[in-house]
């Protein structure tokens, strides 16, 4: 029982500290120059820009909006996490909107502005993932999208991040376009090599007596795929089952601990997986590296 408080714990900090971090880098770096990074952030620069509204009540509205959205076509249960991330996100951009007033930040080179937005917003954004969240936005309306048309999540995610920097640029100029790209190159680098390696998926193999258990669990909650493999152990030659399944970065570490809570005893190994064509669910591999 304390364990499992300990790793709550553990993980609300992380989401706590990724959320805030997240929102500084947005408030100090792309507010006052204009950076549009993709996602309902990126619209709220543009409508920063266009109309003089500020950031967080652009940002406040269209979570609003995504989230009754997104509860009347999916339904609460599958966008809790994001809908917790809109929330907290909007909440902490609005309370540090002022924070460069306070800091006095600033950097001449656009060069640095991009590298430091591209650490700082890759730490963030793996803090939060490895909480098992996200920070709603874009990640609501594909799944709306993925939904109402069938599209892959990834593809849906694209797609409305190519139509904002695409709108962002006419508007903006093409150098924004230009810092945006470099900048979430950066991110992604950041937060492929950060979650535990730079693939895209993870391949899992699970020996347990609790195999049932976990399987539905992979299928049920995690929404992937999963083979279960007659084996022969090479020492005592006793027979028995592995679970073989292939799932999101992100949610690899969900998986792990949830496995480790049905049994404390269960043979885990994990391999990176560079590519992954067919199976159940493919739709859901990968989401981070197709913010934009």
């Amino acid at each position: 029982m304390e364990k499992k408080l300990t790793k709550k714990i553990m993980k609300l900090f992380l989401f706590t500290l990724g959320i805030i971090l997240i929102s500084l880098t947005f408030n100090i770096f792309c507010v006052p120059n204009n950076y549009v990074i993709g996602g309902l952030s990126g619209i709220t620069i543009i409508f920063k820009y266009l109309f003089n509204i500020e950031v967080s009540t652009t940002l406040l509205i269209g979570n609003i909006l995504l989230v009754i959205i997104g509860i009347l076509v999916l339904g609460i249960k599958d966008i809790i996490p994001s809908v917790i991330g809109s929330i907290a996100y909007t909440l902490v951009v609005f309370l540090t909107q002022d924070i460069n007033n306070v800091l006095n930040i600033h950097m001449d080179s656009v060069f640095l502005n991009v590298v430091a937005m591209g650490i700082l917003f890759g730490i963030g954004y793996t803090l939060v993932y490895l909480a098992g969240y996200t920070t709603g936005g874009s990640d609501i309306l594909g799944l709306i999208f993925k939904e109402k048309f069938g599209l892959p999540l990834g593809k849906s995610i694209l797609i409305i991040n190519i139509i904002i920097l695409g709108v962002a640029t006419f508007v903006l100029g093409f150098e924004m376009l230009v810092i945006s790209l470099i900048e979430k190159y950066i991110e992604k680098k950041v937060i492929d090599s950060a979650l535990l390696g730079i693939s895209d998926s993870k391949v899992i193999f699970i020996r347990s007596k609790k195999i049932k258990e976990i399987n539905e669990y992979i299928i049920n909650e995690i929404k992937s795929g999963a083979s279960i493999l007659k084996i022969t152990s090479g020492y005592k030659h006793e027979e028995g089952e592995m679970i073989m399944c292939v799932v999101p970065t992100e949610k690899y570490i969900k998986l792990k601990d949830k496995i480790i809570s049905i049994d404390e005893q269960a043979f885990i190994t994990i391999l990176d997986a560079y590519e992954v064509y067919g199976g159940t669910n493919r739709y859901k591999l990968p989401l981070h590296d197709l913010r934009i």
